[in-house]
């Protein structure tokens, strides 16, 4: 198998020490992945296909037996008669809405893949609950703080909240704390112990503005950091909150008391 990536890492919306996970998975399975790579041509043989693509400035050509392009999603409004009643659309065909989901002509609503920000199906359904809260008249506003983003790769990648790098942009003074999997028990039971948990926290409070996790149910252990953004808790609340033992749910506990400068397992 070849991955022809445009950008130059794979898995792009994550950061570097995350996807090195998965470069190396890719490179025990024998994938081949092809970074700053334009395809430029596909032909249909009958029983294969030839690809021609270019990277570092050099034109390449691989047979492969069959083709799969995944480059994005484009919004399906075309067909909905939008532009008929007036609601507003931006250049790519999305409708703009506000923070209930609300168009500019107020008895329409707009949810999921055809708004802007990021196509995943949990946003999706997010914004549907806002969406009917207000249609009901009941007071609420979408809050993408604590939007999870996940790669169901081998080993899996979850983030959530600011990278240290996002939080700094924004003007905070934050702190990252990164605990490895090879600390944690239940990860090396399963002998599964590639990846980590970081949280990102404030240096003057220890509130927790974001969290990455790489390896074994990443997709599962980001949601308690989910919950631990949105209530706002630091990483004291949450490295004297009990966590089962062992499972991997405690590393987060073990990131929280390393962001504390009072690690146990490390």
């Amino acid at each position: 198998m070849t991955i022809l990536e445009g950008s130059p890492q794979i898995l792009p919306t994550f950061e570097k020490d995350m996807v090195k996970f998965v470069e190396k998975s890719f490179q025990e399975k024998g994938v081949t992945v092809v970074t700053k790579a334009m395809a430029k041509e596909a032909v249909d043989n009958g029983d294969s296909v030839t690809v021609k693509y270019e990277a570092n400035g050099k034109e390449e050509v691989i047979e492969a037996d069959y083709v799969m392009v995944t480059v994005g999603r484009r919004p399906n409004t075309d067909d909905l008669g939008l532009e008929v009643v007036g609601v507003e659309m931006t250049d790519r065909g999305l409708v703009k809405v506000d923070n209930q989901g609300r168009t500019n002509v107020k008895h329409i609503f707009a949810i999921g893949d055809i708004v802007p920000g990021a196509a995943l199906a949990h946003k999706a359904s997010y914004e549907a609950k806002i969406a009917a809260e207000a249609i009901a008249g009941h007071p609420s506003a979408v809050d993408y703080r604590a939007m999870p983003g996940v790669a169901f790769t081998d080993p899996e990648l979850a983030t959530i909240g600011f990278t240290a790098a996002e939080a700094k942009d924004k003007g905070l003074d934050v702190k990252a704390s990164k605990f490895p999997l090879s600390g944690n028990g239940r990860a090396l039971s399963l002998n599964q112990t590639e990846g980590f948990v970081r949280l990102v926290t404030t240096k003057e409070d220890n509130v927790l503005v974001g969290a990455q996790v790489a390896g074994v149910n990443a997709s599962e252990i980001i949601a308690e950091l989910g919950l631990a953004i949105e209530a706002g808790m630091n990483a004291e609340d949450i490295a004297l909150t009990i966590h089962g033992h062992p499972s991997l749910s405690e590393t987060i506990m073990d990131a929280a008391e390393l962001a504390l400068g009072m690690p146990i397992h490390i």
